[in-house]
């Protein structure tokens, strides 16, 4: 890992909302995510630049609720580099982490099992709430796949 790269834990403030827009475009979602005493932002900086951010609930079981690499910072293994020091610091916290995905989101699929994730469950018509359904892949978002990792 380069030594000017870091993944620290920070106060909630636009900058990191601004970053986690692409996970959720809700952003008083987000919001309402760093005011939870439960959860924490981190931001993951290579120098003084950041590159992406992240939010986990540290609540039984964590989850990691959002994560988001800048545009310019993308498939250079920032993702995988964030979720790595989540994993690290999983075991203060407990034994299993979750997150979930939308079923058309095939990247987020893949990105999340090459990252040690494992199939857990399925939420069904957990997206039933946008209407009309958005699409990825020419695939409508309906359900939420929920994946584990166990240190």
């Amino acid at each position: 890992m380069d030594t000017d790269w870091q993944c620290l834990p920070v106060a909630a403030d636009d900058s990191l909302v601004a970053l986690l827009h692409d996970a959720e475009e809700d952003d008083e979602r987000i919001r309402a995510a760093l005011r939870d005493p439960a959860c924490q932002g981190y931001l993951a900086r290579e120098g003084d630049e950041p590159v992406g951010a992240a939010v986990m609930r540290w609540t039984d079981p964590p989850e990691l609720l959002y994560l988001a690499v800048a545009a310019t910072a993308r498939r250079q293994g920032h993702g995988r580099r964030i979720v790595a020091a989540l994993q690290a610091e999983l075991p203060r916290h407990g034994t299993t982490m979750l997150v979930g995905t939308a079923n058309c989101a095939l990247d987020n699929i893949a990105f999340y099992q090459r990252c040690g994730f494992r199939m857990h469950s399925v939420k069904r018509d957990y997206f039933d709430y946008i209407d009309p359904p958005l699409t990825e892949n020419g695939i409508p978002m309906l359900d939420m796949i929920v994946f584990s990792y166990t240190s």
